[in-house]
């Protein structure tokens, strides 16, 4: 629940952060209370300070997003580092004066060597601040696809290629596989197959729903 994760930052915090840098560090938080990315990332980095010396986040920055996966860098009064980061956890990847060293990493954003990522981020100041993934009306509310980009697969926001209707909520996934319910890895597997030959529909950032900011959630 976001509730909890944000109460599990702020007792992070009290043992993390210098004393003159918590009013600040405090209003950062409460900019992204109900944002799963941010929360992911702060609770990353307050779990585990990368200097192992106190230290505060003061500003994100969007470093590239593909497929709902974020590649943010986390200034702080340090250092400035890089995270992946989804809906369900961030991952700390170095420093950014370092650049990446990951290669999976390094393929999955489109950046040939290491070498080629440290080139990429020698000017920080041109990537743009980041913002709260829910309020940025060119990403899927939920899933964080960006326009023309598939949503990630269990989204309540796909549209259904049979029907019409919500992917999550229509019966067309018994109906194609012929199974009463899907109940394991191979019944998804055969689901999204036949997914796939029929063909997605993309997001569409001009018919994206209204739905509930996360921090709304019980």
């Amino acid at each position: 629940m976001i509730s909890r994760r944000l109460e599990e930052i702020k007792l992070l915090m009290e043992y993390a952060v210098p004393a003159d840098e918590r009013q600040q560090a405090l209003a950062l938080l409460e900019e992204f209370s109900g944002d799963r990315i941010a929360l992911n990332l702060f609770h990353a980095f307050y779990s585990y300070l990368p200097e192992g010396l106190d230290d505060a986040i003061n500003g994100l920055q969007v470093i590239a997003l593909k497929q709902g996966i974020f590649l943010l860098c986390a200034a702080t009064g340090i250092d400035k580092y890089l995270y992946l980061v989804n809906q369900e956890q961030a991952e700390f990847l170095g420093s950014a004066s370092n650049g990446i060293w990951d290669s999976e990493v390094l393929e999955y954003f489109g950046y040939a060597t290491q070498e080629e990522s440290l080139r990429s981020l020698e000017d920080l100041t041109r990537f743009p601040a980041y913002i709260a993934a829910n309020a940025d009306n060119n990403l899927c509310p939920i899933c964080a696809a960006a326009n023309g980009e598939f949503h990630t697969l269990g989204c309540p926001v796909e549209v259904c290629p049979w029907c019409g209707g919500q992917l999550t909520h229509c019966t067309c996934r018994f109906t194609i596989t012929g199974k009463n319910r899907l109940a394991g890895e191979d019944d998804l597997e055969l689901f999204h197959e036949q997914l796939n030959s029929k063909g997605r529909i993309p997001f569409e950032a001009s018919q994206r729903p209204a739905y509930p900011a996360a921090g709304e959630e019980e």
